[in-house]
């Protein structure tokens, strides 16, 4: 069932935002992900908003669990872009650049984004971004931790509480992450990801850094150098070679140990 005054709360906080209306906003649900593509298969208009103080059944890429216990920000978009399918992928990365911006300017905190949609603070995730087509549509899912206590949280996560930022109330992050997406994803619409590539940079975590990369049944060892004009990860491969991967065809297994 929806909750009107959670509603009422984010709606408030969306100002001149184009992204973010109408808001579906529920106390739990199983997946904001699978609400927002019900809602657009309904023909819900692009910057429709489900948002959700818990999820029973989130998830991440390649149908990993994401745990969503109480105290996160959990929330799914819907969007109509008119651009090629080969281009969708790169949302993730312009998402990621509008929850890095959002995470800076409301909560003073500087994630490095782990291509293609990992937000990590001190080598932690912070957050996580989901982006499906389906049916026309693109759904962008993000999931941010905001007051979850550690003891719900997997080693590997952190928290905005534990960052001396659990001030931070969800409405005004959700809020924040749609202004700022409704800034970048005019532009990726106008323009393309170029001028998304160059503000992305600054917050990429992996340049310069060892990574294990799976293709399939291959794996592949190397080191990020950059994001390209498409968003592919380009990697400098131990063998000397650069090669550039697509979102969707690997896995970025870990970040390999610097050795001194």
């Amino acid at each position: 069932m929806r909750d009107t005054e959670l509603e009422t709360r984010i709606a408030k906080q969306l100002g001149a935002a184009k992204l973010g209306r109408p808001v579906h906003a529920f106390h739990r649900i199983n997946s904001t992900m699978e609400a927002a593509h019900a809602l657009a298969a309904e023909g819900a208009p692009e910057g429709a908003l489900v948002w959700a103080l818990q999820q029973e059944q989130g998830r991440g890429r390649q149908g990993r669990a994401w745990a969503s216990p109480e105290g996160g920000a959990y929330f799914s978009l819907v969007l109509r872009p008119k651009r090629s399918p080969t281009e969708i992928p790169q949302l993730a990365l312009v998402a990621g650049l509008a929850a890095a911006e959002t995470l800076r300017d409301v909560a003073c905190a500087y994630p490095a984004i782990r291509w293609p949609n990992d937000l990590l603070v001190n080598n932690k995730k912070l957050g996580g971004i989901l982006v499906e087509a389906k049916s026309g549509a693109v759904v962008i899912g993000v999931g941010i931790n905001v007051t979850t206590e550690p003891s719900q949280l997997p080693p590997e996560a952190i928290s905005l509480a534990m960052l001396a930022a659990g001030h931070v109330s969800r409405e005004e992050l959700i809020a924040g992450f749609c202004q700022r997406l409704s800034h970048w994803y005019e532009e990726w619409r106008e323009e393309g990801f170029v001028p998304i590539r160059a503000a992305l940079r600054p917050w990429m975590g992996l340049f310069g850094r060892l990574v294990d990369i799976a293709n399939g049944k291959t794996r592949f060892e190397g080191t990020a150098q950059d994001v390209d004009e498409q968003g592919r990860l380009v990697v400098r491969l131990d063998s000397g070679i650069l090669r550039a991967f697509d979102m969707g065809e690997v896995t970025l297994l870990r970040q390999r140990q610097e050795v001194p």
